[in-house]
């Protein structure tokens, strides 16, 4: 996996840490539910981001195991945050425009990290090429704006 795209990835991913382990704003009650489940899995997000950056740093080493177990806990801990969230209701139009992002891009994330985890298995520790590492990317960058964009809403 070339440097530039490594770098990349582990920079959205301490994006996204960063982002779900700051404290979010009180509003309305059950907004607040969104809030307090985002922050009940904010601390998993964060394990698993540098579970993730720690496998992608040993990947060009050959070790591809520990990359595919990070992925697939962060892959399972997306969803599971996913389906939380899709329990919840916003109480504002804020908080129900700020949930379908969040729920849209952990969705596309969680896509992302699951493409990249099936292309690193498929090439059994060898390289991955770009076209399958830069759509990965490509599908983490839109939702990780999703994300922030909700979160943003969430937190005003």
């Amino acid at each position: 996996m070339p440097r530039s795209v490594r770098r990349r990835l582990v920079l959205s991913g301490v994006l996204t840490c960063a982002v779900l382990a700051g404290p979010v704003a009180a509003a309305q009650a059950t907004d607040n539910d969104l809030r307090t489940t985002l922050n009940t899995y904010a601390p998993k997000i964060v394990k698993d981001e540098k579970a993730v950056a720690k496998g992608i740093n040993e990947y060009p080493k050959g070790k591809s195991k520990p990359l595919v177990k990070a992925l697939n806990h962060e892959v399972g801990d997306l969803h599971a945050l996913n389906k939380a969230l899709k329990n919840e209701s916003g109480s504002s139009a804020k908080g129900r425009k700020a949930k379908k992002d969040i729920v849209a891009g952990l969705g596309s994330i969680a896509s992302a990290y699951g493409a990249l985890r099936r292309d690193v298995q498929a090439a059994h520790g060898g390289a991955v090429s770009a076209s399958k590492v830069n759509a990965a990317i490509a599908t983490d960058k839109k939702g990780r704006t999703k994300l922030l964009a909700g979160l943003k809403l969430l937190s005003t």
